[in-house]
């Protein structure tokens, strides 16, 4: 039964790491697709937390819905997937 729960945890953290990523690259693409024309190109230097946390600065107004809703749910995602550790960890140093 521990292999199987061990087994159960993995695939779930694979499944909201991989969703997590998806989604915040999608984000960060429709925000690139719409991007302003008065703001500076996305290059190097664009840093990537202050497009996620911030698109009305970068995005034209149309998709900003979308793009807030990708990065919303890919936050959460990759949240679920930190709490999926975190109760393995635990559960380990508990002994069970």
């Amino acid at each position: 039964m521990q292999i199987e729960a061990r087994i159960m945890n993995l695939a779930l953290y694979l499944l909201l790491l991989l969703g997590g990523v998806l989604s915040l690259l999608c984000g960060l693409f429709v925000t690139r697709m719409t991007w302003r024309t008065d703001v500076e190109p996305f290059g190097r230097r664009s840093r990537f937390l202050q497009i996620a946390l911030h698109p009305e600065n970068f995005a034209k107004a149309d998709r900003l819905r979308e793009i807030r809703f990708l990065n919303l749910v890919g936050g959460l995602l990759l949240l679920g997937a930190l709490i999926v550790v975190c109760h393995d960890v635990i559960s380990s140093m508990a002994g069970r």
